[in-house]
């Protein structure tokens, strides 16, 4: 029941700009990395402040099961993983069973990149974040 409600969150909310961006929730930390299907040599470190978001992570790492996909607000500057020119904002990642095509893609790796997408993601000039949830990525790893 838990799954669905998070589809129907994730795809009530698609990969859209719904407004602004959530604040940094507090709580314990953890550093999940993730790989994507279409470019498993790609990897990406995310922080994730959501306790139920980092049980998940080490769930799907244990037994390729469950919830795997980061759904979140991007915004520029390097974060956890310093190769990329944005990071998750760490309170608003969540994961999902499933998300919409807009969002999939491997990192951005350069800032034009990143700035291209959150303009097409939002329909803004020069917006401060965007949603991103990359449906081809899973967790590898969780410290």
């Amino acid at each position: 029941m838990l799954a669905l409600r998070t589809l129907t969150v994730v795809a009530a909310a698609g990969c859209s700009d719904g407004g602004d961006a959530p604040t940094l929730g507090g709580g314990p930390a953890a550093l999940v990395t993730f790989a994507f299907r279409a470019h498993p040599q790609d990897t990406l470190v995310v922080e994730v402040r959501d306790t139920a978001s980092a049980r998940r992570a080490r769930e799907y790492v244990a037994t390729g099961r469950g919830p795997h996909i980061p759904s979140g607000w991007i915004v520029r500057g390097a974060g956890a993983d310093p190769r990329y020119p944005f990071h998750f904002t760490p309170g608003s990642v969540r994961l999902a069973e499933a998300t919409i095509e807009l969002c999939d893609g491997a990192p951005m790796r350069t800032a034009a990149a990143v700035d291209q997408y959150m303009r097409g993601a939002t329909g803004q000039q020069a917006p401060d974040s965007a949603r991103w949830c990359p449906w081809s990525a899973y967790p590898v790893a969780v410290r």
